[in-house]
């Protein structure tokens, strides 16, 4: 014989009487919250994280922006420091351990030295006569947050303060953006200097 087809309800109620059964049933506020509050503590979790991939990104992009404005900025300065004419006093001036000063081999005046204002490495066309940054100061770099200038004698490792003595120049260069520091650092012996 023909069984009268059962209500939705008939099956509910059978698939109940056989534990372990799939049954169909809605849901409870108990579970709906649960459930809200398990989506609330993922979407925390994986906010937090693509918070900090972003941070990170963002910041290592300021670094290698300024970073790279540095380095070339740097490569140029112990490139012109490789020109200093000669280890006299008329060519040459260490007396502020932040700036230098000096005479190129073709004559010309410069000195490079720190903005501590704006935080930029700047060259201006200045001698040891004239101080730095009288004549046609121009930045070189930016997110400069320090400059020293090192000098030693012959044995690479006693300073001096003399010009004459002079053999090895040492520059270094802090770097900061945000809160990503970097340092350059070279050590180099003019090309005229005995």
């Amino acid at each position: 014989m023909k069984r009268p087809p059962t209500a939705p309800l008939d099956s509910c109620l059978r698939a109940r009487a056989h534990p372990g059964a799939l049954w169909l049933r809605g849901w409870t506020l108990v579970e709906m919250v649960v459930v809200i509050a398990v989506l609330g503590i993922l979407a925390a979790v994986g906010t937090s994280m693509f918070s900090s991939v972003f941070q990170s990104y963002f910041a290592s992009r300021d670094m290698t922006r300024s970073d790279g404005q540095a380095r070339a900025a740097f490569e140029r300065m112990t490139r012109e420091l490789r020109q200093i004419r000669s280890a006299t006093a008329t060519d040459l001036n260490i007396s502020t351990a932040g700036q230098l000063r000096f005479i190129d081999s073709d004559g010309n005046g410069v000195c490079f030295y720190r903005d501590a204002a704006k935080n930029r490495l700047m060259r201006s066309a200045d001698g040891p006569a004239t101080a730095c940054g009288t004549t046609s100061a121009q930045p070189v770099s930016d997110f400069v947050a320090g400059l020293d200038f090192f000098y030693y004698s012959n044995d690479g490792k006693t300073t001096t303060a003399t010009p004459a003595s002079v053999y090895y120049i040492t520059v270094r260069v802090n770097v900061q953006d945000n809160a990503v520091t970097d340092t350059l650092r070279a050590t180099l012996h003019p090309r005229n200097f005995p």
